[in-house]
């Protein structure tokens, strides 16, 4: 039986992940919140199998001694899921320094936060696998939504990275690119910068919108279980065949630009 720990296991994917985990597999989640109500509700709904580590991702010391807390409970990972993470709107201009520091203290640093003090534990273990939500936003780029760009590009680094530095050990490491899913990521939980008149509001937010079927979150599960019930945990993994059509268009657009810059 696998052992799961998954931040952001409050809403969006990470709620729609948890609750497969636990109702269709019937193993554990220590899931790591921000939020004691939903903490609380969380318990009652799962009970044992949902252990709740109450604490900001941002706070890698409180993070680092909750997560050995409930440990200590439920028993070490095999499995860790990197879904918190919130959607920063403005343009590059626009935002100011401290918004971008904001984007990746939740996005990046707290991704790392997450996985730096669990790595030990899955080394003692065998077949233990990490997965990164990224986006299609780390794979190609719109208006307004620089700042979460660059912090899923860095997930994407991250991934690739971690799964060079793990590979001695037999943790593998994959990176999850969900499209648009019914989750208010763009809604209830993204945050705002006002667009300075200088620019084309109109334009840009339409610019901003890439046209895509937006799914419901239960729709990125076979995504996900096949990242870790494939014999070989994929590298990457986008949910949406329409972005993965754009995203091998981009990718030829840009390896026609390297060979035509290419100098012998």
């Amino acid at each position: 039986m696998n052992i799961w720990v998954l931040s952001g296991c409050s809403s969006g994917l990470g709620r729609c992940w948890t609750d497969s985990i636990i109702r269709d597999r019937g193993e554990p989640v220590i899931g790591i919140t921000r939020s004691d109500n939903a903490a609380r509700a969380m318990l009652e709904e799962y009970k044992d199998l949902f252990v709740p580590c109450i604490a900001d991702v941002r706070d890698s010391f409180t993070l680092s001694e909750k997560l050995h807390q409930a440990v200590k409970e439920v028993g070490k990972p095999t499995r860790v899921v990197t879904a918190a993470g919130f959607a920063q709107f403005g343009t590059l201009e626009d935002l100011s320094s401290e918004q971008i520091r904001e984007q990746f203290k939740t996005n990046v640093e707290g991704t790392l936060n997450v996985i730096r003090p669990l790595i030990p534990m899955m080394r003692e273990g065998e077949a233990s696998r990490i997965l990164l939500v990224s986006s299609m936003s780390g794979v190609a780029c719109w208006p307004l939504l620089g700042a979460y760009q660059i912090s899923k590009y860095a997930i994407e680094a991250i991934a690739d990275t971690l799964r060079l530095e793990l590979q001695d050990f037999g943790i593998q490491v994959g990176c999850i690119e969900p499209g648009p899913h019914k989750t208010g990521w763009a809604t209830t939980y993204a945050r705002r910068q006002e667009t300075r008149s200088e620019y084309n509001k109109q334009d840009l937010v339409s610019r901003s919108s890439c046209g895509y079927t937006i799914n419901d979150p239960a729709a990125s599960l076979p995504f996900f279980w096949k990242m870790f019930d494939s014999s070989v945990m994929p590298k990457r993994m986008a949910t949406s065949p329409e972005f993965v059509d754009f995203a091998i268009k981009e990718a030829q657009e840009k390896i026609k630009d390297w060979r035509s810059a290419h100098v012998d």
